[in-house]
């Protein structure tokens, strides 16, 4: 007969053994890894632009940063406010102050993306402008108060002056420099660094959400788990996207010589048989084209469906790799062709459809760098005149399918028909209500629209342009204009 045990032995423990041996093993739980976010809402979507006094007062901010990218974070416009991010509470005295815009500034004629057709249909022999003796800087640095007391005096004033703005500074936990520097490293990773990284086809900075965006149609979880590794959760996010099919450098009709070249119409080049160039350019009193830099290669030919052009003397991009820097920078995809002995080229593009003769004058170039926001048109031998493009993200790097890199770029969005192969190299603009053309840039190329180039609400058409800034400041001589 079995004794039972006395409950002072279960006190003591005695059956202590007994019963763990018999309770079921428990794992601690793993804590979950971290993934970057994913959104499905582009950034840019539906932003407008700066007006033209916070615009002026972003490029100043911009400087600012520019030359203390350690300590600030990337300037930015919303909601009518110019925000000043920096990762230190005590650089925020110095973000604060206040931004005086000259008494006389007045809004630009920039003209918009509304266009018609130019009632001009023959060649113009008006000489450009006379190219300025100085070349501007490229961002005029702020000057700050001299001491605390005018600092004081100036935000006093702010509140009732139009052309003051003091700008909000947030705390930021990444800096300028640590974003551009994640936005730049991921596109040069490899799979088997950074698992998925092969399926991204953008990087670009967003100022107001602090992170670097990522464009994907195939947001792993390993590649959010390895992003989230590397730079920390936090830093990065992944748009997902339709999936775009090839994404490509993009390849009017028979140009010629007569009262100088046009921009807008049809090249071919040594590298490419269709291309599309740009605008005039003026180097002292020679004549040059401005047009992509993957058409061309440097010292190479450039031609028309009817002559020859002249050759490249400068460009922007390596056609083994993309885009390459131009005294510490990168400027997009641009090349610039010096015209043969004897012939010229006007202060004129093509406009409207493919076999158009009609053409409008260049004014100017565009006041400032794109923004976020900003509508324009694109001019292509293949697609003609396309307007209805909305800037949606700048800084831009983005991949083609062929692996060759545009960095420092300017990316555009739009429904209807897409920009195509031999479209590159085409005029990036808007028109004064004068009728003349506002130079923004030069197209480089193109992806969305799926197999058709018709972009839809779910695949929208994509184009990637260099600013017509960096054009301005990786080649000698600036635009032709009249």
């Amino acid at each position: 007969m079995r004794v039972p045990l006395p409950l002072s032995a279960l006190a003591t423990g005695a059956l202590m053994f007994p019963l763990i041996a018999a309770m079921p093993m428990t794992r601690a739980v793993a804590d979950p890894v971290p993934l970057v976010e994913v959104i499905t809402t582009d950034p840019g979507a539906g932003a407008t632009p700066p007006d033209y006094k916070l615009a002026y007062a972003l490029r100043e901010a911009e400087a600012k940063a520019l030359a203390k990218p350690e300590v600030y974070g990337k300037p930015y416009v919303k909601w009518d406010t110019l925000y000043v991010p920096v990762v230190s509470a005590s650089a925020q005295a110095e973000a604060t102050e206040p931004i005086a815009l000259p008494p006389d500034l007045s809004p630009p004629d920039d003209g918009t993306d509304d266009t018609s057709s130019a009632p001009s249909d023959t060649k113009d022999e008006t000489a450009p402008a006379a190219p300025s003796a100085l070349r501007a800087t490229e961002s005029a640095a702020p000057v700050p108060p001299k001491d605390e007391k005018q600092r004081l005096s100036a935000a006093t004033a702010a509140a009732g002056n139009p052309y003051i703005i003091t700008p909000k500074t947030p705390l930021v936990k990444y800096s300028l420099a640590r974003l551009e520097a994640i936005r730049d490293e991921v596109m040069e990773l490899t799979p088997d660094v950074l698992p998925g990284v092969d399926q991204v086809l953008s990087s670009w900075v967003v100022a107001d959400r602090d992170q670097v965006v990522l464009e994907s149609a195939v947001p792993s979880d390993a590649l959010r788990a390895a992003l989230a590794s590397r730079y920390g959760a936090d830093a990065v996010a992944i748009l997902q996207v339709a999936d775009p099919g090839p994404s490509g450098v993009d390849s009017r009709d028979h140009d010629s010589p007569s009262g100088g070249f046009w921009g807008g119409a049809w090249i071919r080049t040594n590298v490419t048989t269709k291309c599309t160039d740009a605008f005039s350019w003026r180097v002292g009193s020679a004549s040059y084209m401005v047009t992509a830099g993957h058409c061309t290669t440097a010292g190479g030919w450039a031609a028309t469906q009817v002559t020859s052009i002249g050759y490249v003397s400068n460009d922007t991009w390596a056609n083994n790799s993309g885009s390459v820097r131009v005294n510490g920078v990168y400027r997009g995809d641009g090349s610039l062709i010096k015209l043969d002995a004897g012939k010229s080229s006007a202060a004129t593009i093509y406009v409207g459809g493919v076999y158009s003769t009609v053409a409008r004058p260049v004014g100017a170039m565009w006041s400032r760098r794109a923004a976020v926001g900003d509508r324009y048109c694109t001019g292509g031998a293949t697609t003609g005149e396309q307007c209805g493009w909305t800037v949606a993200s700048v800084g831009v790097t983005h991949r083609y399918s062929d692996g060759r890199t545009i960095r420092n770029a300017v990316r555009g969005v739009k429904q209807g028909q897409c920009t195509r192969p031999g479209d590159s190299g085409g005029p990036v603009y808007t028109v004064t209500s004068a009728g003349k053309v506002v130079a923004k840039g030069v197209h480089s190329g193109t992806r969305g629209g799926g197999s058709d180039g018709w972009g839809g609400a779910l695949d929208p058409c994509h184009e990637y342009f260099t600013d017509i800034w960096d054009a301005y400041y990786a080649f000698p001589g600036q635009l032709a204009t009249r």
